[in-house]
């Protein structure tokens, strides 16, 4: 009698440390899930502008679409208080050479730095980049060459 009373409370253990186990687990899955999530909404909020509003000379970039052309304009902070900041627009010259790919309707797409063109649209998905990938694409992930571009975009095609 007592050695089935012994394997049941032992039975009840195990069972409630292997429930407790797969809970926790879940949890856990479920809170890197939320933070990936997170991860991505903040890049999706700064993929407006690019800038950080607490120096003086700072680099501002709005980006806006014109049918399927990227226009990025380029401003400066030169002054700002409580209640007012002063930006002024940079010339067009001082856009880099290179590529610059985004996020478009859920896909990738690649502009030429200088002109703001579509210099190729893909099919690779957001979802198909690893997390930390994500947030940078969707903030716009610039490319120096042609080598570059090719290269990021065979190891995410497939």
């Amino acid at each position: 009698m007592i050695k089935k009373i012994i394997y049941g409370i032992g039975c009840f253990l195990a069972v409630l440390f292997l429930g407790t186990g797969m809970f926790l687990s879940y949890q856990i899955n479920v809170l890197r899930d939320r933070m990936e999530e997170l991860e991505e909404n903040t890049a999706l909020a700064r993929q407006e502008v690019s800038a950080l509003a607490d120096s003086k000379n700072q680099d501002f970039i709005f980006e806006r679409y014109e049918g399927e052309e990227l226009v990025r304009e380029h401003y400066r902070m030169t002054a700002y208080g409580a209640d007012r900041i002063v930006l002024r627009q940079e010339p067009e010259e001082s856009l880099e050479e290179g590529y610059l790919v985004k996020v478009r309707d859920g896909v990738l797409v690649v502009y030429e730095n200088k002109t703001g063109t579509v210099f190729e649209s893909t099919d690779i998905p957001l979802e198909a980049l690893p997390s930390e990938l994500k947030a940078e694409v969707l903030l716009g992930k610039n490319l120096k060459n042609l080598d570059e571009l090719y290269n990021f975009l065979e190891n995410y095609s497939s």
